[in-house]
């Protein structure tokens, strides 16, 4: 029993690899846009810190696969208030060797951003982007790479969340994203394993 387990376990380490694929885990800086109160309030997001990982089929010099990020922003006004953003992206990107050991890779995303903010209900929008960046190759397998990534998104203003502010329970506010589009953009450093 125990040499058949070997057997298959050793097979399917063997498949996995002659497939090519490679998860990345990331970290960074998240810039954010601004929020506008239907009044023409203006509303500061923090810039905050974000964590975020990938799973990716590598063929030759071009890679497809999933993207997941998550950031939560404090509104720089009221710190009580902040805002949860979930990117849920596939992915794809060619790779460019640029000389001993680097390579540079830019590439597409498409897929959503689930908004939480934590004083009303969630929402779920359409978002895409590009990214690009730079890898150093320790080995074939491991990776050390720094990126940029430009996330739009698609936010259509007639879906408008009304909220309670905390301070007047009959103070109603509507808030939404300032024009179609909200524009964040990240910086990060991250490692690469490939397998």
């Amino acid at each position: 029993m125990k040499k058949a387990f070997t057997a298959f376990c050793l097979l399917f380490i063997s498949h996995s690899a002659a497939a090519g694929y490679s998860l990345s885990v990331y970290t960074g800086k998240s810039f954010n846009q601004s929020l506008q109160t239907e009044e023409g309030l203006a509303i500061e997001l923090d810039d905050s810190n974000h964590l975020a990982f990938s799973i990716d089929r590598t063929i030759d010099s071009a890679r497809y696969g999933f993207y997941f990020s998550n950031t939560k922003s404090d509104f720089e006004s009221s710190p009580e208030l902040d805002v949860e953003m979930q990117y849920f992206l596939f992915q794809s990107a060619i790779e460019v060797p640029l000389g001993n050991r680097v390579n540079g890779y830019v590439g597409a995303q498409i897929g959503a951003n689930y908004v939480k903010p934590n004083f009303v209900s969630s929402d779920i929008f359409f978002a895409s982007g590009l990214y690009g960046g730079f890898e150093y190759l320790f080995n074939d397998q491991a990776r050390v790479l720094f990126e940029t990534r430009w996330l739009a998104t698609i936010v259509n203003n007639a879906s408008n969340v009304s909220c309670t502010l905390p301070t007047d329970e009959d103070n109603q506010c509507l808030w939404h994203f300032d024009g179609d589009v909200l524009n964040q953009f990240q910086t990060s450093l991250g490692f690469t394993y490939r397998f």
